[in-house]
């Protein structure tokens, strides 16, 4: 069976709502990105259990992950930064 990879973007920041790129500035979640960090978690895959989770070692990238659920098994991955 071929590896499947499902890529999530982390949750909005101010800048990402202005269109601002913000490549490795480490800008906080929003209110509306940890929600929709937690709508991430709530999704049809059923938490995708026994997968290998990569998050950015950014702090808008990993807290993403946390809301989401799954915190708990995720590396930081210095190539997933922008």
């Amino acid at each position: 069976m071929a590896a499947r990879i499902l890529l999530a973007r982390h949750g909005q920041t101010a800048w990402s709502l202005s269109g601002k790129h913000t490549g490795r500035t480490d800008i906080p979640l929003l209110d509306e990105g940890r929600g929709g960090a937690k709508l991430l978690g709530r999704g049809p895959w059923g938490g995708l259990p026994g997968v290998e989770v990569r998050t950015s070692p950014l702090v808008r990238a990993s807290e993403t992950c946390e809301l989401a659920g799954f915190g708990d098994r995720a590396t930081p991955w210095d190539a997933l930064l922008e």
